[in-house]
């Protein structure tokens, strides 16, 4: 009886030793009876891509007022943020966007042709609430403003020597002006002006550009296209944008996301992601930009015209 016994006992641990030495590797199974295994090895080489994907594909704002902010609240989704993802197989070192525009002054036209959504758009980092546009386009004045007066005092300005306009930013408007160069031309040697105080529904703001509170920045040709001038705005409301401005002095450009030419050589024209502050952008990782829609007074009720965000990035 005691011979027997040990015996069974033997061979039920011998038994168990050998099941374990057949189970998976990483774990797997563990009730099923298994009387042999072999392994295959496998290999996969990976391409080399970079590339990125960004959701939602889609954002609408409805009911916004004219001078209002689009947000969530307004959102038909409730989205807030812009998802930017690595889906590619190398670091990503640089994330930038572009922004649609109109091609033409969307105001006073008298429908919504000329307008463009993506020009309202503002991004924020997803650790501030500082919104900035990405490159909002801003046409002069067509019409004559009658209470500006000139940093040479004249009132109205003289459109021989400068040309003029406001920086729309929702409720609130920026009168700003550009005394053209020697040659006619603001594409060097210009200056570039932006009233401090705004101008809305219930306060002129800065209209007196000869004694009023002004900030003034050169504009610098650039080198790789000479139609185009460019300065940092480093004080005053806008400040932390660059600013370029076409040669022929007809538009205003002001990015804060956009790190492409004419905006390129500016200090304050930055990367939403940069790997010199945030480390690369690694595969399967990803990050968020907070979205807002600025809609300046005066834009034709309805539907405005469908724009679009690109997110840029590269490998260097």
């Amino acid at each position: 009886m005691k011979r027997g016994l040990w015996i069974g006992l033997l061979a039920s641990l011998l038994v168990g030793v050998l099941m374990a030495g057949l189970a998976s590797a990483q774990g797997f199974g563990g009730n099923l009876t298994i009387n042999d295994s072999e392994s295959a090895n496998v290999s996969v080489s990976v391409n080399t891509n970079t590339m990125v994907d960004i959701n939602p594909a889609a954002f609408t704002w409805t009911g916004v007022d004219p001078g209002g902010v689009g947000d969530n609240d307004t959102e038909l989704n409730k989205f807030f943020a812009l998802q930017i993802e690595n889906i590619g197989s190398e670091n990503i070192t640089h994330v930038w966007f572009n922004a649609t525009y109109p091609t033409s002054s969307p105001f006073g036209v008298g429908s919504a042709a000329n307008t463009d959504s993506g020009n309202y758009i503002v991004l924020s980092n997803s650790t501030t609430e500082s919104y900035k546009f990405i490159n909002r386009v801003e046409y002069n004045a067509t019409t004559t403003l009658v209470y500006l007066t000139d940093p040479e005092g004249a009132l109205p300005p003289d459109n021989t020597r400068f040309v003029y306009g406001r920086i729309h930013n929702s409720s609130n408007e920026y009168f700003w002006m550009i005394n053209k160069s020697a040659t006619g031309f603001c594409n060097g040697t210009a200056t570039l002006y932006i009233g401090n105080t705004s101008h809305h529904k219930t306060q002129t703001g800065t209209a007196n550009f000869q004694t009023g509170d002004v900030e003034s920045f050169t504009l610098t040709i650039h080198p790789d296209d000479q139609d185009w001038g460019y300065t940092d705005i480093t004080t005053g409301p806008f400040n932390g944008y660059c600013a370029a401005v076409t040669s022929d002095c007809s538009r205003l450009f002001l990015s804060r996301w956009n790190a492409d030419l004419p905006f390129n050589l500016c200090g304050n024209s930055g990367y939403a992601w940069d790997s010199a502050a945030n480390g690369d952008l690694t595969p399967g990782e990803s990050f968020y930009m907070k979205i807002k829609a600025y809609v300046p007074y005066g834009i034709y009720e309805g539907a405005s015209g469908t724009g679009k965000i690109t997110a840029i990035v590269n490998k260097v």
